[in-house]
């Protein structure tokens, strides 16, 4: 899954993310809907090039729906992956050092990491 994550675009991320906060197949007057301001030109480009990728699934009913292939949780995980990777030599614990450094988390944001991190060293986690 790894490998088709790697080939979406920010540009079809856009109609992704439309289609996962609306969830279930759409069709593309639906995601146009739901893209408001959108070219439907682009649209139709975009969803065909997720169509070839296998990103999105199409199918042909009174009209076309179309369905994402690839779950958000997925594609996240792939993305910031690779964003620890490329800038921080993979290592997400620079990742929230930087964070921290640049003031990015309130305080609430510390609390429930830390929370998180209490709960996987009960489990005996990484």
């Amino acid at each position: 899954m790894f490998e088709l994550a790697a080939r979406v675009t920010d540009a079809e991320l856009v109609i992704l993310q439309a289609m996962w906060r609306e969830g279930g197949a759409m069709t593309i007057a639906q995601i146009r809907a739901a893209l408001p301001g959108c070219n439907p030109d682009t649209t139709k480009t975009l969803l065909r090039r997720l169509c070839a990728k296998g990103a999105v699934q199409q199918e042909k009913r009174e009209v076309f729906y179309y369905t994402p292939l690839v779950s958000q949780s997925e594609l996240t995980h792939y993305r910031t992956q690779r964003l620890i990777d490329q800038l921080y030599g993979g290592s997400a614990k620079a990742l929230v050092a930087a964070m921290v450094q640049h003031e990015q988390l309130r305080r609430e944001d510390m609390d429930e990491l830390q929370r998180m991190f209490q709960v996987l060293w009960r489990m005996g986690g990484r």
